[in-house]
């Protein structure tokens, strides 16, 4: 598979580095002939206020690689020496962005004298690593953008990394980015020509529309949100067998009870909202800016969090049968003069939902809509990806971005995978002592081309073995059926599970081949997926 993909500045949720190597012609029997540099994929990466991606001198990445598994003695940066494969830190350093640059454009450390690693003859490499410094930011609080000085809290360790924000919608926004672990073998075969490390978003947004539909003008004089949770802190950590974890929890609000305003009023002394019937009706405004909507809503950044964060308390009916909410409840208010009647503040409960619904997605944008309609204001939401256009790609080149394949210790076989006599695959035995009995799973990601259908093929004994497709709540059948593949599901996280048909018989093989379908061309993906060319047996 080639390296040259494009995903287009506006992709929803991932953000791609790619790591890419050099020849060195020292040949050493422990290190390869080759370095790990990086470089970034075209386009690949998007900061939340530009459309300009990350591309842009300055912006940083703390990156770490733990290296285990491997045959022989290491030592590592501190001069203590590892061997029989224990796994320790191979590198922790910083990728900074320099336009100019003359090899490479993601530079290890120093950028006027780089650092660089190479890649090991054998073992696993697991890459991780988290934004630094986001200078895509068009905020006249720019400088403010770094880690170590938007949070309240930024507290790294070796493999854990705290960060607490009490979050306003009128503060500097920064896009905080990290990454999964992603595992690399290194095999016989040779050194990967490059390792794609997708990047996540921590935070989600929110915007707010304005708009009449009834046959009446309405002057909008505030909208405001009270008591909404914007405080939180939260702890990621990265193990190299089950990847990157959080604490979770919602947010809670910060500020005294009653006071604490996310949402800024932004329309002054009022703006007038044509009658539907009048000829400047229908117009949709941007709460944020006060102004009739443009191209794009405003959103500002949030934590995630499901509904029940913003539940209110009911604690009694107005005249009219309006609930009566606590002082301290989640609120949406909104001063507007309706018609003829005089200027009055409403306040409503954010859209009803289940307690366990997301309110706010990490990756993804929540707008809220409120709308007036005769004798009535409704509101409503909806989760919209990272950008307007849900899934825009280029497909370039038949290139596919994906993880590799790794089937899951234990899940198999407590004596862990083998490698057949001629050194050319992997083998899984399938074991009546697998837990599930006699099933094997395995684990990876697809993240481009976006919308392409991923189908798994067989050879071999295809009659003994059945392959199954899993991705969110995505189930397909057997290896004959594909699966459609959408990184705002899960990340682009697959499942694959392989098990006898029937009654096992010894010595039979399965051996698997992927391809993805895009734009009605099929394309072979076992060189990113399947490295390791992986045969299923029956011991």
């Amino acid at each position: 598979m080639g390296n040259k993909y494009i995903i287009p500045a506006s992709a929803l949720l991932l953000a791609a580095l790619v790591l890419s190597c050099n020849k060195n012609q020292v040949e050493d029997p422990v290190y390869s002939n080759e370095e790990i540099v990086l470089d970034a994929a075209p386009d690949a990466t998007k900061g939340f206020l530009s459309t300009d991606g990350l591309k842009v001198t300055g912006t940083q990445f703390q990156m770490f690689d733990y290296l285990s598994g491997y045959n022989g003695s290491l030592t590592d940066g501190g001069g203590t020496t590892h061997s029989s494969g224990e796994e320790f830190k191979y590198f922790e350093n910083t990728l900074t962005f320099k336009q100019d640059a003359t090899n490479w454009q993601w530079i290890f450390g120093d950028v006027a004298s780089p650092t660089s690693y190479r890649w090991t003859r054998t073992g696993t490499h697991h890459f991780y690593g988290w934004m630094l410094e986001d200078k895509t930011s068009t905020d006249p609080d720019a400088g403010n953008l770094k880690s170590s000085t938007f949070f309240s809290t930024y507290t790294p360790g070796t493999k854990t990394l705290t960060v607490a924000k009490n979050f306003t919608a009128a503060g500097p926004q920064y896009d905080f980015l990290y990454s999964d672990v992603v595992p690399v073998d290194v095999i016989a075969d040779g050194i990967p020509s490059h390792v794609d490390v997708p990047m996540k978003h921590l935070f989600g947004a929110l915007g707010i529309t304005v708009q009449n539909t009834s046959k009446t003008d309405v002057i909008v004089y505030s909208v405001r949100l009270l008591n909404f949770p914007n405080s939180h802190s939260e702890t990621l950590t990265w193990n190299m067998d089950s990847g990157v974890s959080m604490a979770g929890g919602n947010p809670t609000v910060s500020g005294a009870a009653g006071s604490a305003i996310f949402w800024p009023n932004k329309f002054g002394s009022g703006v007038t909202l044509k009658a539907i019937t009048d000829p400047n009706g229908g117009k949709t405004y941007d709460a944020y800016t006060g102004a009739e909507m443009g191209e794009n809503l405003s959103y500002r950044m949030c934590w995630p969090m499901t509904q029940v964060a913003l539940k209110p308390t009911i604690t009694g009916t107005t005249a009219e049968g309006n609930p009566e909410f606590s002082n301290d409840s989640p609120i949406v208010e909104v001063v507007a003069k309706v018609g003829t009647l005089k200027s009055t503040t409403y306040k409503m409960r954010f859209p009803n939902a289940d307690d366990d619904k997301p309110a706010i997605t990490a990756g993804k944008k929540t707008q809220l809509n409120i709308s007036f309609a005769d004798k009535q204001i409704q509101l409503s939401f909806k989760t919209l990806p990272w950008d307007y256009e849900e899934f825009p790609m280029s497909y370039e080149n038949d290139a596919i971005s994906a993880t590799q394949l790794k089937f899951i210790e234990g899940s198999y076989t407590s004596g862990g995978k083998l490698t057949d006599a001629n050194g050319k695959h992997d083998v899984i035995q399938l074991t009546a002592s697998s837990t599930p009995a006699w099933v094997a799973r395995g684990k990876f990601s697809v993240y481009t081309p976006v919308n392409g259908r991923l189908s798994v093929g067989l050879s071999g004994d295809i009659d003994s073995f059945i392959v199954t497709l899993e991705s969110g709540d995505t189930y397909t059948g057997t290896g004959n059926d594909y699966i459609l593949i959408d990184p705002s599901r899960d990340g682009g996280a697959i499942t694959l599970g392989v098990r006898p048909r029937g009654v096992p018989s010894s010595g039979k093989k399965l051996f698997l081949h992927f391809a993805v379908t895009n734009h009605n061309r099929d394309t072979d993906a076992d060189s990113e997926i399947n490295r390791d060319n992986y045969v299923i047996t029956i011991p």
